[in-house]
């Protein structure tokens, strides 16, 4: 069991999900430990109690968040015999979950600690019967997608003809 899973109405819970809240809407910089701690009338302090620090703290939810979308991604993918047809029901798969629970700010941002890209990895995992590593142009593009979606230039639908569009192949 994930050692910071808090026990449900929780301080911690109650964090979690009010920092979820904030950094999905505002994105990690605009996110104010204070502002985020007054909101559910908690101090500083309950925040550094639970987490050490405001990257911890995103650590924790970004990890989550980006567990439960690989999830649906592999299980989307799983579906295909063929990677790039894999690979494309995984990425339209996690935009709409992106756009489902409010994500696209929080899982377009770069992270603002050291840690392996979970969600990349998924993706070099999908596409590693390719002969071109393609991974990181298709996650610039999704992670592109989400921002704009998430900034309003974008609606879903149109994210999901972009990505749509980088699987095309031509057949003669």
């Amino acid at each position: 069991m994930k050692e910071w899973i808090p026990i449900p109405g929780s301080n911690k819970d109650i964090l979690i999900k009010a920092a979820l809240e904030e950094f999905s809407a505002k994105g990690y910089k605009a996110v104010n430990i204070s502002e985020l701690a007054a909101k559910v009338e908690m101090t500083t302090g309950a925040v550094y109690h639970h987490f050490g620090s405001k990257a911890k703290l995103y650590e924790v939810i970004r990890s989550e968040m980006e567990q439960r979308l690989i999830d649906r991604m592999e299980g989307a993918a799983s579906l295909f015999e063929q990677s790039h047809q894999a690979l494309e029901a995984a990425l339209i798969t996690g935009l709409d979950f992106a756009v489902k629970m409010n994500l696209c700010k929080l899982l377009s941002e770069e992270l603002p600690f050291q840690k392996k890209d979970a969600i990349e990895e998924c993706v070099a995992k999908l596409h590693s019967h390719e002969k071109l590593p393609l991974e990181k142009i298709l996650m610039a593009a999704w992670r592109t997608t989400l921002k704009e979606i998430s900034e309003g230039k974008l609606n879903v639908d149109e994210g999901k003809k972009l990505l749509r569009w980088m699987f095309k192949r031509e057949t003669s």
